[in-house]
């Protein structure tokens, strides 16, 4: 997710502090720093970012919700079954 992609006018509305932990400062390639993202590929971290455009684009569904069915569906697709908690 960079600058020019589509999906920017939504990370401009993704709250300052979820913006730091979702998409920390990444460096270089060359000057990899273990724990930071790197510039050009696709981190993990990313993923609450991810989440956040995907609910922007269907908005009727609050994210708390949207973010829990994604979990419920990971945990369903790779047989965590583990990892599954009633609340």
């Amino acid at each position: 997710m960079t600058s020019t992609h589509a999906s920017r006018k939504h990370i401009d509305g993704l709250p300052a502090d979820l913006r730091g932990l979702f998409l920390p400062q990444a460096v270089r390639p060359e000057a990899f720093v273990s724990g930071r993202p790197v510039k050009g590929r696709n981190e993990p971290s990313a993923i609450g970012a991810v989440a956040w455009v995907a609910h922007k684009v269907k908005e009727e569904v609050p994210f708390e919700e949207f973010v829990e069915q994604g979990w419920r569906n990971t945990i369903e697709l790779f047989r965590l079954s583990e990892l599954a908690t009633e609340r």
